[in-house]
């Protein structure tokens, strides 16, 4: 085990509970706001130059939707919750910003780096045919958090729930590591019966968390409306 993951909290399966009985009020520790003010988030932000740039990129595709960003006490909630530290890294940016918003689906155009989901190509507009959505509240419950932080030593931040779950996630063997990684959970758990090691099937997906935002393509908003990046046709 990684000297980074040895510094994680411990909890016995008991303390860990499940996302059902999370009585913690998201919303209160959220903060939405216009285009106009996500991208004063980014400037006021001590992000490194090509993060503001790529989340940019991101606004701009996006000029009349609603962005958000989380604050510290919610991410020290996660923490407490899910039994793990987050990279320091991932709790920067998420306090710029998150995204589009929790109950936003998005769809990408590409990755960065080929990994197994980059063929899903859709035949009519050849993006990415996998609509994620937020799972940025961790494990699920305890055999969750076993098969990902102990098999794949990852924390969630995306997910599509098909037969099997199809997740982008962040690396928590390596707080240095900023690339967002693909998974899937079925392929971590056949390794574990069969005594691979769950990261042999973690693959990087996309050089940083704001390269990810950079590659949304579409957003599908909680009543079903479909909204494509104002720069594809």
């Amino acid at each position: 085990m990684s000297e980074y993951s040895e510094t994680s909290p411990r909890t016995s399966s008991a303390e860990i509970p499940d996302i059902l009985y999370d009585t913690f009020d998201y919303l209160a520790h959220r903060v939405v706001g216009s285009s106009a003010e996500a991208f004063g988030w980014i400037d006021r932000s001590l992000l490194p130059d090509e993060d503001k740039i790529a989340l940019r990129v991101f606004v701009e595709r996006f000029p009349g939707a609603d962005f958000y960003r989380d604050d510290a006490v919610l991410l020290d909630h996660l923490e407490q919750r899910n039994a793990v530290i987050l990279p320091p890294w991932l709790r920067e940016i998420r306090q710029v910003l998150s995204g589009l918003g929790p109950d936003a689906q998005v769809r990408f155009d590409d990755f960065d780096i080929w990994n197994p989901r980059a063929d899903r190509i859709d035949d009519d507009d050849e993006f990415i045919d996998l609509w994620y959505e937020d799972n940025f509240f961790g494990y699920l419950q305890e055999e969750d958090r076993d098969l990902l932080r102990n098999g794949a030593e990852c924390y969630p931040i995306l997910c599509v729930t098909k037969s099997v779950n199809y997740l982008l996630a962040a690396d928590l063997s390596d707080p240095e590591n900023r690339h967002i990684v693909d998974l899937c959970d079925e392929d971590v758990m056949d390794d574990r019966y069969a005594g691979r090691a769950g990261t042999e099937s973690v693959f990087p997906a996309f050089k940083s968390y704001a390269n990810m935002l950079s590659h949304i393509v579409e957003c599908r908003t909680k009543d079903g409306t479909v909204i494509r990046a104002r720069d594809v046709s």
